[in-house]
C-alpha cells in the first residue's frame, strides 16, 4: 500500500477513535425528566405529586378522599366511560388489560368499570392512604372502589360518578350501600355528582343489596413512568383533540355495534359514551426529532444511541473508514405509540405510528429493537421514507439502527427525521384558562434526580422473549397456565445501556394468591442485587388480607441504590405463583442534562389563532393572560439545536 494512503488511513482511524472517546451519548446532555405543570390542573406525572395540589394537600382522610374522587369525576378533570383498554402481546386480558393509574391519567383518561375500579384503588394509596380495595358487584356486573380510613372503609365510585355520604359527611361503606336505602333516596344536597346516569337510585339499592361481592387485593399495576427526554433538535407537541385519527385501537371494538358506531362519530376515534360526562375525546402527541447531522453542531453527539465508522462532517454523517458503518438512535415515549387507523376490523392497513426520513447518496438499511437491543428486526430499505408501524405500533419505544457503506470521506446520510405518533389524556395537559394561568416548568423525577428512563416488561407468555432477560429459565414453568405460569425461584438481570448507571429503578409483578382464610398463606418475595447475582437484599414478602376472594394481585415497589449501579439482577420467589415481570429502570447518564427549553402555547381566542412562545435555561415559572375564553390547541416542549 503507498504510504501517503497508510498515513490516510492512520489518521482517519485516530480521528474515529477520538471522537468515540469524546462523542459519548452523554457528553452533550439531553433535557430530561420534563414536567410543565399549571396551577388548575393536577400534576399527574406521578401520584406522590399528585397529592400535592393545591386543593387537596392540606387535606386528610374523609376530605382528601371526596375531594380526589370529584377531582376524577368532574366534567373537566374527570375520566370517562369508554370500554375496556388494552396493550401488549400477553394473550391473556387479565395481564393486557391497563390498570395503571400514571397510564389511564396521562394517556387515556377513558376506561370502563373493571378499570376504574381498581384504578382509584391506586390513585388512593399512591397519595397515602394505606389500605384499599375494588370489588365486583355480581348483580350489576359492575366494580368500584373502597379506601380504609377512620377506621371504616368507604365507597367511591368514577365509573358511574356515585358516593353514598351520611348526615354527618363521611362517605359510606359497601356494607351501608347494600343495607341502608336512605342512602340512596336521600342523599345530602350538596354531594355531586350522584349517580346522574340513574335517576331511580331505589332501584339501584335493591341491586346492591342482594348482590354477590368480589373483593380485589392490588388489582392495580404501579410500575409505569411519565418522565421523558427531549434531544437537541427534538420536540414534542400534545393536542388536546384527536389528530389525523391516531389511537389505541382494538379489533374487537368493532365486533360491538354502540363501540363502532361510537368510534365512526366525529371526530373518528374513542370517545365517552355519555357525553355530559365530558367535553374530552382522546388526545394525541408528536415526537419530531431532526437532529443537524453535521459538525457545525452538537446535535448528533446528544442524540445517537450508539454509532460505529460515522462523525459528522462538513455535509452530514460521514464515514471514518471505508467499509461498513452504522448508527443506532433511541425513540422512548411514556406514551403510547399510536397509528392512524384506517380500516376498523383490519390493523394491516394502520400507518404513520412512526415514520423515519433518510437522505444520503444510498439506500440505508434499517433495523428495529423493541428490546434494548437484545435482538433485531429487518425494516427494510430507505433513501427517503419508512413508515415502522407494523413493527412499533403500540409499543412505548424502540431503537432505530441505520446500516450504510462506502469510502472513507463519503456523506452517507445528511438528513435524518423521525416523527411518532402517542396518544395522550387531555384532561392531563396544563391548559390555559380566561385572565392569568401560571405555569411552572421543571426537571426531575420523583427522586429529584435527571435520569432517563428505560421500560423492561418480559413476555412472560412466550419463552423466547422470557430468555432474554433469564439468568436461567424456571423449573416449574408453563406459559399456558394462565393463573401460575412460574412457580418457584426465577432471576432477572437488568442491565444499563452503554454511558449510564442503574440510580433507582421499580420492579414488580402479577402474583398468585390464596383466598379467604387461606390467603395468610400466600409465599411471594422479590429481592435484588447489585452487579453479581449473590448477597440478594429482600424489598418484598406477600401479605395479602384475608377478605380477598380473587386469585390474583399486583405488587409495585421503588429501590433506590446507595451508589449508581451497571447492572441488577431481581429475584423473584413465588412459592404461590408469578405470572408477570415488569420493571423501569432510572438511568443516570455520565454528565449533568441540559435544561434549556423551548414551550410553545398554542390556543384560539373568539376563533382567532394566538401563540405564546418562552425560552428558559432551567425551571421557571411563567404566566400568560388571556382576556377572553380560550380555546387550547396544543403546547410544544422543544430541545433547542446544538451548537
Amino acid at each position: 500500500m503507498d504510504a501517503r494512503l497508510i498515513h490516510r488511513s492512520y489518521l482517519s482511524l485516530i480521528a474515529g477513535i477520538i471522537f468515540c472517546l469524546i462523542a459519548t451519548p452523554t457528553l452533550f446532555a439531553r433535557v430530561t425528566c420534563i414536567r410543565l405543570t399549571c396551577d388548575h390542573i393536577a400534576d399527574t406525572t406521578d401520584l406522590k405529586r399528585f397529592r400535592q395540589f393545591h386543593q387537596w394537600k392540606d387535606k386528610t382522610g374523609n376530605e382528601l378522599a371526596l375531594a380526589i374522587w370529584k377531582y376524577l369525576s368532574d366534567y373537566e378533570t374527570g375520566l370517562y366511560h369508554f370500554n375496556e383498554i388494552l396493550e401488549g402481546p400477553d394473550p391473556f386480558d387479565e395481564y393486557a388489560t391497563v390498570r395503571d393509574p400514571l397510564k389511564i391519567l396521562n394517556t387515556y383518561n377513558m376506561a370502563y368499570c373493571g378499570i376504574f375500579g381498581p384504578v382509584t384503588d391506586g390513585i388512593f394509596q399512591g397519595v397515602g392512604f394505606t389500605r384499599g380495595r375494588s370489588f365486583g358487584l355480581v348483580a350489576w356486573n359492575h366494580c368500584a372502589t373502597e379506601v380504609w380510613y377512620d377506621n371504616a372503609w368507604h365507597y367511591f365510585d368514577v365509573d358511574v360518578r356515585g358516593a353514598l355520604v351520611r348526615p354527618d359527611g363521611i362517605v359510606a361503606g359497601l356494607a351501608e350501600a347494600q343495607s341502608n336505602r336512605d342512602l340512596w333516596t336521600n342523599p345530602p344536597s350538596n354531594i355531586t355528582p350522584f349517580f346522574p346516569k340513574d335517576p331511580d337510585k331505589a332501584k339501584i339499592f335493591d341491586i346492591y343489596k342482594d348482590s354477590d361481592v368480589y373483593f380485589y387485593y392490588r388489582w392495580f399495576e404501579a410500575g409505569h413512568t411519565m418522565d421523558f427526554y427531549l434531544r437537541r433538535g427534538e420536540s414534542f407537541t400534545r393536542f388536546w383533540t384527536p389528530q389525523g385519527g391516531c389511537w389505541n385501537h382494538q379489533p374487537r371494538y368493532a365486533k360491538t355495534k354502540w363501540i363502532r358506531n361510537l368510534i365512526e362519530q366525529k371526530p373518528r376515534g374513542p370517545k365517552p359514551n355519555h357525553r355530559e360526562f365530558t367535553p374530552w375525546n382522546h388526545g394525541n402527541g408528536l415526537f419530531d426529532y431532526q437532529p443537524i447531522l453535521t459538525k457545525n453542531s452538537t446535535d448528533f453527539a446528544d442524540g445517537y444511541y450508539d454509532v460505529k465508522n460515522l462523525r459528522p462532517g462538513k455535509n452530514g454523517l460521514e464515514i471514518i473508514r471505508s467499509g461498513q458503518a452504522e448508527v443506532t438512535f433511541e425513540v422512548f415515549t411514556p406514551y403510547i405509540i399510536v397509528p392512524k387507523i384506517n380500516d376498523l376490523d383490519d390493523p394491516n392497513d394502520d400507518c404513520e405510528a412512526s415514520v423515519v426520513t433518510v437522505n444520503g447518496p444510498k439506500p440505508v438499511e434499517v433495523w428495529i429493537s423493541l428490546d434494548h437491543g437484545l435482538s433485531w428486526l429487518a425494516a427494510g430499505k430507505t433513501q427517503s421514507s419508512l413508515d415502522l408501524t407494523p413493527f412499533v405500533k403500540k409499543t412505548y419505544g424502540y431503537l432505530l439502527k441505520l446500516k450504510t457503506s462506502g469510502a472513507a470521506g463519503l456523506t452517507a446520510i445528511n438528513f435524518l427525521n423521525i416523527k411518532t405518533w402517542v396518544q395522550v389524556a387531555p384532561t392531563s395537559l396544563p391548559a390555559l384558562k380566561k385572565g392569568k394561568t401560571r405555569f411552572h416548568y421543571d426537571i426531575g423525577d420523583r427522586y429529584n434526580q435527571q435520569t432517563i428512563p428505560m421500560l423492561v416488561k418480559p413476555n412472560t407468555a412466550d419463552p423466547e422473549d422470557l430468555k432474554k432477560y433469564a439468568l436461567k429459565m424456571p423449573n416449574d414453568y408453563d406459559p399456558n397456565r394462565h393463573t401460575c405460569r412460574i412457580r418457584g425461584e426465577f432471576i432477572v438481570r437488568l442491565t444499563a445501556p452503554p454511558g449510564m448507571k442503574i440510580a433507582w429503578f421499580t420492579i414488580g409483578g402479577t402474583f398468585r394468591t390464596e383466598q379467604g382464610e387461606y390467603a395468610k398463606n400466600t409465599d411471594n418475595r422479590i429481592a435484588y442485587a447489585i452487579n453479581n447475582p449473590k448477597g440478594f437484599q429482600e424489598i418484598y414478602r406477600s401479605d395479602v388480607p384475608t377478605w380477598v376472594n380473587h386469585w390474583r394481585y399486583n405488587w409495585d415497589g421503588d429501590v433506590v441504590l446507595s451508589e449508581p449501579a451497571n447492572e441488577v439482577f431481581v429475584k423473584y420467589t413465588a412459592h404461590t405463583g408469578l405470572n408477570t415481570i415488569r420493571a423501569c429502570l432510572h438511568l443516570l447518564p455520565e454528565r449533568l442534562p441540559d435544561r434549556n427549553i423551548n414551550i410553545t402555547h398554542t390556543y384560539r381566542i373568539d376563533g382567532q389563532l394566538k401563540q405564546t412562545e418562552n425560552m428558559f435555561t432551567g425551571p421557571a415559572t411563567y404566566t400568560i393572560e388571556c382576556a377572553g375564553e380560550p380555546e387550547n390547541v396544543s403546547v410544544t416542549l422543544e430541545a433547542p439545536h446544538g451548537e
